[in-house]
């Protein structure tokens, strides 16, 4: 185990996905998976980085991909992510955390610093939003990541004990911080101009169908492709298009 001692890049993927078992690790382009992917993208940055999964041995799975790739797992509780979190934080020493999804194959990562800078002033909670305010957590965007203190984690699991809520609030880490912005100093910055104003975009996985529509996507754009062109592509293919669609209409957010 390494102490962090700061910062920390941590990635929550599981294998027991209800919908799409398993994804995370299966191969979606060119040979790569998922958290192959994101793997490439966050370790550039330099940020030390750890992938949070659960005690289900299920996950063993996840942690021996961790340990082919020289990555840092944690197992924690698989029901109550915000523990599974705080948990990992704590065991790292970090206080800066990224929270990325492993669902989402065309996460930005070029966000990251300035979201721990912000961290490090005293920001509770950091996110992109939408036109409308939203954060781009609670869009079907898929593509930004979240940045929130230890310390502000922390707050929120000690008021959700008693809270009616706590069991949807546990699940979804953040959701309780930044609904909560009486108790907590929260920065909403607005999305790149690309995407803040849209909501026909989504480029996370939850199914077989979102599997096969991001590694079509995969095959035009590769990983690399920056907003704009990846946006771009998206607008020329209504096919691709189409089935972003039917996923907004079938989850709600």
């Amino acid at each position: 185990m390494k102490e962090i001692n700061g910062d920390l890049i941590i990635i929550q993927a599981r294998m027991s996905s209800t919908r799409l078992p398993g994804k995370v690790l299966q191969p979606i382009w060119k040979g790569k998976n998922l958290l192959d992917l994101q793997l490439e993208k966050f370790q550039r940055l330099g940020t030390p980085l750890v992938v949070a999964t659960t005690v289900n041995p299920s996950d063993d799975a996840i942690v021996d991909w961790a340990k082919k790739n020289n990555v840092e797992a944690y197992k924690g509780d698989e029901q109550n992510v915000l523990k599974r979190f705080i948990d990992c934080a704590r065991q790292y020493q970090a206080k800066n955390l990224i929270r990325v999804c492993s669902d989402n194959p065309f996460i930005q990562s070029d966000q990251v610093p300035y979201f721990l800078n912000s961290l490090a002033q005293g920001v509770d909670y950091i996110s992109f939003c939408n036109h409308s305010g939203i954060p781009a957590i609670k869009t079907h965007w898929g593509l930004f990541v979240e940045g929130v203190r230890l310390g502000a984690l922390e707050r929120a699991s000690e008021i959700l004990e008693t809270h009616a809520e706590e069991k949807f609030y546990s699940e979804h880490v953040t959701n309780f911080i930044y609904g909560n912005s009486e108790q907590f100093k929260i920065k909403l910055d607005q999305a790149p101009e690309a995407v803040d104003s849209r909501s026909d975009l989504r480029f996370t996985i939850d199914t077989p169908d979102d599997f096969q529509n991001m590694h079509s996507l995969l095959q035009l754009a590769g990983s690399e492709a920056n907003l704009e062109q990846l946006i771009e592509l998206v607008d020329a293919n209504p096919n691709i298009k189409s089935v972003m669609r039917q996923g907004i209409d079938q989850f709600n957010k």
